[in-house]
């Protein structure tokens, strides 16, 4: 039998307030690379950093908050 932990899906759904977004390390999607939220840049984009490239960019909140927390960063 396989168990499950405290699961990047359910960490995900914890910020609603999109504040309490920056500083999260997030990925994209399931098995994709690991990002952290810099700052909000606008009402509706956040500044991200993605850890493994070192790119930074404005990414849409609605899909941040679509994306499971990582709890490992490669």
């Amino acid at each position: 039998m396989q168990t499950t932990g405290f699961g990047e899906e359910r960490q995900a759904e914890l910020a609603q307030d999109p504040k309490e977004l920056v500083g999260q390390f997030r990925r994209f999607g399931p098995d994709g690379p690991a990002y952290q939220i810099v700052r909000l840049s606008t009402e509706r984009e956040a500044f991200i950093h993605v850890v493994y490239s070192g790119e930074e960019l404005d990414y849409p909140i609605a899909e941040i908050m679509t994306h499971p927390i990582a709890e490992t960063i490669p």
